[in-house]
């Protein structure tokens, strides 16, 4: 079993079959929020991780937010992620990370009892955002990516970043989203090219109020290079701004479904949950984030 697992995390970064092309690791971040949601974000204020999405969100924000999220997968995979954003409703500002770790890697060059080597493959992005409205209604952000990678002594850098915009209806009861994710371009790894998994998203955001609550219903289309067109959904249901459950789906996949989380609030400092089941016997993903408005 450890054997399968090991040779399907080198698959996952080095070929990207399960979650996109190179740079895999792009389809783990941001917070336990948008993951019970069903990853749909491209018009959702998520507090902390906002820039990671859109970055034109960040006029959304009226404050200053913090989250730091860690993902429980398979054996020997570490998956962690900052975020950190600044909004006053006419401009903001933010910064995330992204680091992922595959460790217990084995080398051999042919069958043998015993491997040559045990080695870790590593994934860093770090990305700083802007946004801005130009018009009462409509925003527009950037934000600039560098990605690094090692794979055993084998190294790659790049640079990218996103462009996004966000149009709000008066009152904010509707919210249309769209950006355009990981332009840019990286070395090669060894003698391999590695395509960013350039993405484009387009979202829309409805908060209302009902039966005392509040909703929070998300969608977002999803189209990846080289792979289908998908949909996004998710659904947020607060009470007292104190408790939230969350569902979602992702539609079109063959190893992924529906979603879901929770999240409590206690002050300035909140605590989230989600879950994302896979359908093809690997394991499971817990995401864990801990976020303080500061």
């Amino acid at each position: 079993m450890r054997k399968i697992l090991l040779c399907f995390t080198i698959i996952v970064l080095l070929t990207g079959k399960v979650f996109g092309s190179g740079f895999s690791s792009l389809k783990l971040g941001g917070s336990a929020r948008v993951g019970g949601m069903g990853m749909a974000c491209t018009a959702l204020a998520d507090r902390g991780s906002v820039g990671y999405w859109n970055p034109a969100s960040l006029t959304i924000l009226n404050k200053t937010d913090f989250v730091f999220s860690v993902n429980k997968w398979l054996k020997d995979f570490r998956n962690e992620f900052i975020g950190f954003a600044r909004g006053d409703r006419q401009s903001g500002v933010g910064i995330h990370l992204l680091y992922t770790e595959v460790g217990g890697i084995q080398q051999r060059i042919g069958p043998s009892p015993l491997p040559l080597s045990v080695f870790s493959a590593h994934e860093f992005i770090a990305g700083i955002s802007y946004a801005r409205r130009i018009q009462k209604q409509i925003s527009i952000g950037i934000t600039l990516k560098m990605f690094y990678e090692k794979i055993f002594i084998e190294e790659a850098r790049g640079l990218g970043g996103d462009i996004g915009l966000l149009w709000e209806l008066p009152g904010g009861w509707l919210r249309l989203g769209a950006v355009l994710q990981n332009l840019g371009k990286t070395e090669k790894l060894r003698d391999q090219d590695i395509e960013l998994p350039l993405t484009a998203r387009l979202g829309l955001a409805l908060p209302i109020e009902f039966l005392g609550a509040q909703w929070n219903f998300v969608i977002d289309g999803v189209k990846e290079r080289s792979f289908p067109f998908h949909i996004h959904g998710g659904l947020e249901y607060g009470w007292r701004g104190v408790f939230f459950l969350r569902c979602g789906y992702q539609a079109g996949y063959t190893n992924r479904g529906f979603t879901g989380g929770m999240g409590v609030v206690w002050g300035r400092y909140k605590l989230d949950y989600s879950y994302m089941p896979f359908r093809s016997g690997v394991q499971d993903i817990h995401r864990f984030s801990m976020g303080v408005e500061l």
